[in-house]
């Protein structure tokens, strides 16, 4: 953690010392709505394509909605959030949540050591991060629906990334990057941000959706962390046996909370494995498929063609790029 940052971070602004004396103040913040029905909305709007900035810290905020995508970093301390009214979600140190323009949420006071860094984007913004994106993804799909204003997929996503340093050192650098005076401002943080998908999305095990209890996400984050080191074998009966619980129990929390359910996350993720290996190795594809975790070289063509429009050796020849000649020396001019 870049100790200077934090240290900017925790200094108390005259924003914060404001609402402290005249928490009504807070409301300066929202764009009242009047639906046809009467009933009053607190709306976020952004006239700009990013905005980056430290929550208000030891004032709660009301109920409220937003006009763009907002992507809540937990960069220190914890902050609970409650979203549509329903689901309580408390941050912790290196959590990141994606929150769905238009969804509704709350967020309760924050200490002097609980550092929430907003991250808000308007959706066209999203378009040139998405083109990096190559696999249909969960992480891609939430992103397609934010930027197309669609109500499909989950309201949010919750990811826990304490323990992963690539991505803690790409969030760093947007806070870096939004800190500077460059003009370049808009277009450095959308192509971290780029990146930082990158790295989100061979990491499907690090997200929750909905808001489980602590045993709960154990199981769950355990079952995808498990699937993501054991996918060539991995089985829910398996999984099931370690955790001392039922199949159909960890089936269902799965469902519940997971992107995908325990079968297809183990199909995703062997698929994921497979494309890789087709385009950096010269394996035979026959190997590879057992690599993989499958016996039936049928099946993993139907499902590879299904998942990807074509076969996979079409595939690698598709994305895998001849390998350039190394230049020889130099020869004399004979003319």
């Amino acid at each position: 953690m870049n100790e200077e940052l934090l240290a900017y971070y925790q200094k108390e602004t005259e924003e914060e010392k404001e609402l402290a004396k005249n928490p009504d103040r807070l409301f300066s913040f929202f764009d009242v709505l009047k639906p046809e029905e009467g009933d009053d909305r607190l709306v976020l709007a952004s006239r700009q394509p990013v905005q980056v900035y430290r929550h208000p810290r030891f004032v709660a905020f009301p109920d409220h909605a937003h006009t763009f995508l907002e992507v809540v970093y937990m960069y220190s301390g914890s902050s609970v959030h409650v979203i549509s009214r329903s689901d309580r979600l408390t941050l912790q140190t290196g959590d990141l949540l994606f929150l769905r323009p238009g969804v509704s949420h709350a967020t309760a006071p924050a200490s002097r050591e609980d550092i929430a860094v907003h991250i808000q984007f308007l959706p066209d913004y999203l378009s040139y991060p998405l083109e990096m994106l190559r696999d249909d993804t969960y992480i891609r799909q939430f992103l397609w629906n934010c930027m197309a204003g669609t109500d499909a997929g989950p309201e949010y996503l919750h990811f826990h990334l304490k323990d992963i340093p690539e991505a803690l050192n790409l969030l760093e650098n947007i806070l870096l990057i939004a800190r500077g005076e460059s003009s370049s401002r808009p277009v450095l943080i959308q192509a971290t941000l780029g990146v930082l998908l990158l790295e989100l999305i061979t990491r499907t095990y690090l997200v929750t959706q909905g808001a489980p209890s602590s045993y709960e996400q154990k199981i769950v984050l355990g079952a995808l962390s498990y699937i993501d080191r054991n996918f060539a074998t991995a089985s829910l009966e398996k999984y099931a046996r370690s955790v001392n619980q039922p199949s159909y129990f960890v089936s269902r929390l799965m469902k519940r909370y997971s992107p995908y359910s325990f079968t297809t996350y183990v199909q995703r993720r062997r698929l994921l494995q497979a494309r890789r290996l087709l385009v950096s190795t010269a394996l035979p594809v026959e190997e590879i498929i057992s690599r993989v975790g499958y016996e039936n070289s049928s099946y993993f063509h139907k499902i590879f063609r299904a998942h990807y429009g074509m076969t996979p050796r079409q595939y690698r020849l598709r994305h895998t790029r001849p390998a350039r000649p190394l230049p020889g020396p130099s020869r004399p001019d004979k003319s």
